[in-house]
């Protein structure tokens, strides 16, 4: 079970929910499946590169500087860096995407994902709330908004990504990484925050 949970666990990381939902707004039933695909690929490898590469790439350096004991961040000062990272990754994707046609939606996940992790390390520095169930929340968040403002179908995909969430957060508990309230508050910090922006 344990193996299972940590699967779970890597399959759903946060770094993992901005390729996600790449996939599930272009290859799903949605308008957004019509842009060209070039113009697809384009928008996969910025947020391959910029969200989940350079992210992963930087932890090494953070701790060959001692600003993280390992990999895991178990300790809520240590995510601050990491965060902090991958906000100015996201400018820089923002700015890799600027002026390309079609690639509107994208931009937008960047200024909201730039505005939720800057708010997300500010309540960090007081209180270790999951990240993993503050960004699948947000995933939820962004089904549900763009089901209900653009054309195409994606309840069958929202309720997935809801399960998940539940799965998820047994996991994290199963693991014996966050407390309840961490696992509710992350989600509902994530899922609040996107549906209360894009609603």
């Amino acid at each position: 079970m344990r193996y299972f949970a940590r699967g779970v666990s890597y399959l759903l990381h946060p770094l993992c929910m901005p390729v996600y939902f790449l996939l599930f707004i272009f290859q799903g039933d949605t308008v957004f499946a019509l842009i060209p695909k070039n113009i697809q690929y384009y928008c996969y490898a910025v947020v391959v590169f910029t969200l989940l590469i350079m992210p992963l790439v930087s932890l090494p350096v953070f701790r060959h500087f001692h600003l993280i004991r390992n990999y895991k961040l178990e300790e809520k000062q240590e995510r601050v860096y990491p965060i902090l990272i991958a906000v100015g990754f996201a400018f820089l994707g923002f700015w890799l995407l600027r002026g390309v046609s079609h690639t509107q939606i994208v931009q937008q996940l960047y200024l909201i994902l730039v505005i939720l992790l800057s708010l997300f390390s500010i309540v960090t520095l007081r209180w270790k709330m999951s990240m993993h169930m503050t960004a699948i929340g947000g995933l939820c968040g962004f089904m549900l908004s763009i089901g209900m403002h653009y054309p195409g179908q994606l309840r069958g995909i929202f309720m997935i990504v809801l399960l998940l969430s539940g799965l998820l957060g047994v996991c994290r508990l199963y693991l014996k990484k966050h407390t309840p309230a961490q696992v509710y508050a992350g989600f509902l910090f994530g899922f609040g925050f996107i549906t209360g922006i894009l609603l």
